[in-house]
């Protein structure tokens, strides 16, 4: 079940990329098309590539904090290899007769 909501979750943050791709581009054309002084445009342009990359650093600062979550969670679920081993092997790491 939780694969499902991983696959749900990441469908969703795909359209939500394009979505927002999708208006940035369109912000820039009429940008663009509308009459204005290249001084203005060019720092609206700016702005707007600005709001873009914060936007960006935000979302991977998101991405590595859950990917960093997920290490911490699997390397509480495995076992550490001298605990199981340490039994069944001899101190040079060969099983016992």
């Amino acid at each position: 079940m939780t694969r499902w909501n991983d696959q749900e979750s990441t469908s969703s943050s795909m359209f939500l990329l394009g979505a927002v791709a999708g208006a940035l581009v369109g912000a820039g054309v009429a940008l663009l098309m509308a009459p204005k002084p290249g001084a203005e445009v060019r720092r609206d342009l700016s702005d707007g590539y600005s709001s873009v990359r914060d936007a960006a650093q935000r979302r991977y600062r998101d991405l590595a904090d859950r990917a960093a979550q997920k290490v911490e969670e699997y390397k509480g679920r495995t076992p550490s290899s001298t605990s199981t081993m340490g039994d069944a092997t001899s101190p040079s790491g060969m099983p016992h007769a």
